[in-house]
């Protein structure tokens, strides 16, 4: 499993709800950047986008609404993703959607 993977799951443990916004905000940038042009992840790389402009904002109304979303591209992402990222993909999709 890669290292951003496996530190976005371990901040994730006790619920992505219970992520600090500053953390959130960091994660969610590093993600959109490694995303950005991979073929297939153009809607995940765009509702990352909106992630992170409602924790910039403070929504975090809005930004928990958007997690289930991200939950189901990213479950998707997962089925063409290395081998070795494919479980920690879905450990993060689940965790995503609740």
């Amino acid at each position: 499993m890669n290292e951003q993977l496996s530190a976005t799951l371990q901040a994730a443990q006790g619920g992505v709800a219970n992520i600090p916004a500053d953390a959130a905000i960091t994660n969610v940038t590093t993600w959109h950047s490694a995303l950005s042009g991979v073929p297939g992840a153009e809607t995940l790389v765009d509702h990352l986008a909106q992630l992170k402009s409602a924790l910039e904002s403070g929504n975090l109304q809005q930004a928990a609404g958007l997690l289930p979303g991200l939950g189901s591209e990213t479950e998707k992402l997962a089925q063409n993703a290395p081998e070795a990222d494919k479980e920690g993909l879905r450990q993060l999709a689940a965790a995503l959607k609740g």
